[in-house]
């Protein structure tokens, strides 16, 4: 134990993590804080597993959850030892938490493997809102037949009562009312015991419980007396159990018929037999005649009670099944009986079909007419393609089961698998045909799914193909087998090492026992085609089990990889050549591994900082940079977390100090599993390119400066323009107040001319301004939520969309890269014409945007005025108007801010319109990551 703990936890032998880092404390910092947080963010997840187990009683597969949460701990306890293993070295100790942290992973992983499954049974909410509607429409529907029930049961001329168990009454129609003198309500529950006759309450009582214990019908003659006592009425009585799913009787629907004039006869019989025995003799030819006639009664009477109840359970079984399709017609084919699973397949009601149509409005008409020349070689006769297409063999006794199309009321169709039988009178005659349509489109899907797939198999790109467990084919597709030389049936019960180059063979043999052990395995060896060539191919063995999970073969994936094979020799004669090529170019060569480790430089690459090669190699990237590099973020150790090359511009130091500027573009080169190997550079000098354009900068610098400067300029101008205008406004104003009453009306107009003209002239000079400064003092573009900006626009407007009563509708608009004060002045200038320019009593204005590639497309459409085609350029000139004042009031300005605004932004503007019919305004904004 001693030793095995001295082991774990002794450090003498190793060296702390940290000096891999070579304790740079940048790098070493980097790993504690990263390993730090993800054990911090791993037990933190196990916290809020445990939370929800605790409040979830109910969950499924608990025991998973409890997994996760044992994985994730383990995981971040991995974590913390890799930062304690930066000054304490106890590997031993890492390994076994590792190995742990390896066998919950795998565990868990095995555990979850047969759970997929049963999770993918567990209903979505779509489902069970499905059932619930299903159940809904089957309530009703069930309301609807017990109504039809109801009606049916009133006009009986039985009388029909209903009873549970325990023979306690649940309904009586009118008729056994009528007969046994009680009315509906004193009949419920025990209560219609109470109106049969003493002296034959308790025999029906014994009779009626030993049917029930026995399970059998329940047939008894005895008298109703009625509550009131005023009226005997002999019955027949007669009860049938409905047997439960539990084997017993839960409830019984019985008959009573009147027999009181029967019974009279009887009694009258029997007084006569007392009174006149001597004239029996003469008498009884007599009697028995007419006996006869009164069995004959009752026996027609039980039949009609008997059929009644047939009529019911049949009637019951049809409109109830759900399944299958039930449609019966006529012997010319009008539907009589259109059942609910017809109704809920087809999309018709009973009412639509029945009694008015024949079967053909659920079929296709060609499909009837092949089916028609069909039957007519099978019977030598001629049959049209009508309806008796559907009864030929149902005529002659036969069943007739064949696959139709069966037509919805929307016009889409599905498969069905219709069996039509001829029903038959009490004289053998044909009173009727019945179909039982059975929906059979799954069944057809998964045809299809599997003639897809053997298809597919077959016409596979890559070689597919199963061995039993002798190592002999079993089949082969078409790409396997044409690679071997073969015909796929030509493969069938061949061995598998007639097709392998005999010095791989021992290779396979072990390959084919690792497969055993690990399920699959991936090798590359030499095959061996029909006429004895040779080619390289890649084959993948998996192992293959019975349902029973038992070991019968295993299937060979193949690829034939000659082609990378010759490339690949190829390439390695040619790798002088390049190499030669690379020494000698102008450009930079500079390959690094995965570690930002120098390994190959060129020469051109070397002199451009002053070392040779061998001096380079081996050293860091990072040697080569001066300090701010090395800090930025544009330190190419991002490369190694990147998937595709990068172009970017990287400040080198010479080997006498000096700086080089360049330009360098990175080839990373990854392996199968996607880590990264080496990464290669193409390095170009533009220190003399880097001088020019900061002489630009500072160029642009000074632009910057005078347009700061004319900007300044320009507010001082239209600052001194308005103030002589307010001075001629105000006195103007001035003078009409003093002088009202010495001025005639014509002064009176030339002072309003001078005043509009005055303040028409403020309002152009505040347009101009604010147009010179939309490229000078808009704000930086970031993120800009257009949801927003059109709420800010219509806010603006508010009381123009309340004067005119304005509609406008907008869609979700998207977030850009934008200024977003800029985009709120130009919805609310385009909403604003659109609100002026109106040709009806209430404008309605639609704002929508749709993403398109690299842009997004803006839209925003009016039904006013329109603009003519010829006009479609111009309104975005400034100053240019297609109206007159007095029509329309404005500067001619708003149009021109938009198309500045969007150009600012990179996109485009743009007007579809004609006169009369409206206008839609369109820009477009590029998309840009922020």
């Amino acid at each position: 134990m001693w030793t095995i703990l001295n082991n774990l936890l002794f450090i003498g032998n190793y060296i702390p993590h940290g000096h891999c880092y070579l304790w740079q404390r940048e790098l070493v910092a980097l790993h504690i804080v990263s390993d730090s947080i993800i054990a911090l963010a791993y037990y933190s997840i196990p916290l809020s597993l445990i939370y929800f187990i605790s409040q979830r009683k109910d969950l499924p597969f608990r025991n998973i959850f409890w997994l996760f949460a044992a994985f994730i701990i383990s995981c971040g306890t991995t974590h913390v030892m890799e930062v304690w293993t930066l000054w304490h070295p106890v590997y031993w100790v890492s390994g076994c938490l590792k190995m742990i942290t390896a066998a919950i992973s795998a565990y868990t992983a095995f555990a979850l493997i047969p759970l997929v499954p049963q999770a993918l049974t567990l209903l979505s909410p779509t489902q069970l809102g499905m059932i619930d509607r299903i159940l809904q429409q089957e309530i009703i529907e069930r309301r609807e037949t017990e109504a039809r029930y109801q009606t049916l049961t009133e006009a009986s001329p039985v009388g029909i009562f209903y009873a549970d168990a325990i023979g306690d009454c649940l309904y009586v129609n009118e008729r056994w009312c009528q007969i046994s003198g009680m009315g509906c309500d004193e009949a419920l529950g025990k209560g219609w015991f109470q109106g049969i006759h003493p002296d034959d309450r308790q025999r029906v009582f014994d009779q009626w419980y030993s049917a029930a214990a026995e399970k059998l019908p329940f047939k008894s003659e005895y008298r109703f007396q009625g509550i009131d006592r005023t009226k005997i009425s002999w019955v027949f009585g007669q009860a049938v159990g409905q047997v439960g799913e539990n084997g017993k009787v839960k409830s019984y629907v019985a008959t009573i018929t009147d027999i009181t004039e029967r019974k009279q006869v009887e009694e009258e019989n029997r007084l006569l037999n007392e009174t006149l025995e001597r004239r029996v003799v003469a008498r009884t030819a007599q009697i028995e005649i007419y006996n006869h006639k009164l069995q004959k009664e009752i026996a027609y009477r039980q039949k009609i009670a008997f059929t009644l109840l047939e009529l019911t359970q049949l009637q019951n079984a049809i409109l109830n099944s759900p399944n299958y399709t039930i449609i019966s017609t006529e012997p010319d084919g009008t539907i009589k009986t259109f059942n609910l699973a017809a109704q809920k397949l087809l999309g018709y009601s009973s009412e639509e079909v029945v009694g008015k149509f024949t079967l053909a409005i659920i079929h296709d008409p060609v499909e009837v007419g092949k089916r028609a020349e069909i039957l007519s070689q099978e019977l030598g006769v001629k049959i049209e393609p009508e309806f008796e297409v559907f009864v030929a063999w149902a005529r002659r006794g036969i069943a007739d089961e064949n696959e139709w199309s069966y037509i919805r009321k929307d016009g889409s169709r599905f498969p069905v698998l219709l069996s039509v039988t001829a029903l038959f009178d009490n004289n053998g005659n044909i009173n009727g045909f019945l179909g039982i349509g059975q929906d059979i489109s799954d069944r057809k899907q998964a045809e299809k799914d599997f003639r897809d797939l053997t298809i597919a198999l077959q016409n596979a790109v890559e070689g597919i193909s199963r061995l039993d467990i002798e190592g002999r084919y079993v089949n082969a597709n078409r790409a396997y087998a044409h690679t071997c030389g073969y015909e796929p049936e030509e493969m069938v019960g061949m061995e598998w090492i007639l097709t392998v180059h005999p010095d791989d063979i021992e290779m396979l043999i072990s390959a084919y026992e690792e497969m055993l052990i690990s399920g699959k395995v991936d090798v590359e060896a030499r095959g061996v085609r029909k006429n004895g060539t040779f080619f390289y191919k890649q084959i993948t063995l998996v192992k293959a089990c019975d349902a029973q999970g038992t070991f019968n073969g295993h299937h060979c994936f193949m690829k034939d990889i000659t082609d990378r094979k010759l490339t690949e020799r190829a390439l390695q004669e040619s790798e002088f050549k390049y190499r030669q090529i690379v020494e000698l170019a102008e450009e930079g060569i500079w390959v690094i591994d995965s570690n930002s480790l120098t390994t190959y430089v060129n020469h051109a690459m070397a002199r451009m900082l002053g070392y040779s090669e061998v001096e380079m190699l081996g050293r860091p990237l990072l040697d080569f940079t001066d300090e701010p590099e090395r800090t930025s973020n544009l330190y190419p150790v991002d490369w190694r977390q990147q998937a595709i090359g990068e172009k970017r511009e990287v400040q080198l130091k010479t080997k006498e100090g000096k700086d080089v500027w360049t330009y360098i573009s990175t080839s990373p080169v990854f392996d199968n599993l996607g880590n990264m190997l080496s990464c290669c550079a193409l390095v170009y000098n533009i220190t003399g390119r880097k001088e020019a354009e900061e002489q630009m900068l500072q160029l642009t610098e000074d632009l910057k400066r005078s347009n700061e400067e004319l900007e300044q300029f320009a507010y001082v101008a239209s600052h001194d323009l308005q103030e002589p205008l307010r001075a001629v406004t105000s006195y103007t104003q001035l003078l009409a107040q003093r002088y009202q009453e010495n001025l005639d009306d014509r002064a009176d107009k030339y002072i309003n001319y001078i005043v509009d003209g005055a303040t028409r002239m403020q309002q152009l000079i505040n347009d101009l301004l604010a147009y010179s400064r939309l490229g000078t003092r808009g704000q930086e573009f970031e993120p800009a939520d257009c949801n927003a900006a059109v709420k800010q626009s219509l806010c603006n407007l508010q009381i123009a969309i309340a004067e005119t009563k304005a509609v406008i509708t907008c869609d979700a608009m998207p977030t850009v890269m934008a200024d977003e004060s800029q985009l709120v002045q130009l919805f609310q200038n385009l909403i604003a014409n659109g609100i002026k320019f109106c040709r009806e009593d209430i404008p309605f204005i639609q704002i929508a945007a749709q993403r398109q590639e690299g842009e997004w497309l803006f839209s925003v459409r009016d039904r006013g005025i329109g603009i003519a085609p010829e006009y479609a350029d111009r309104i975005f000139i400034i100053f240019q108007r297609l109206h007159g004042r007095r029509e329309y009031s404005g500067t001619g300005i708003g149009l021109a801010m938009c198309k500045r605004i969007v150009e600012r932004h990179g996109g485009r503007i743009w007007v579809e319109s004609q006169e009369g019919k409206g206008a839609t305004f369109y820009f477009t904004i590029p998309i840009i990551n922020s």
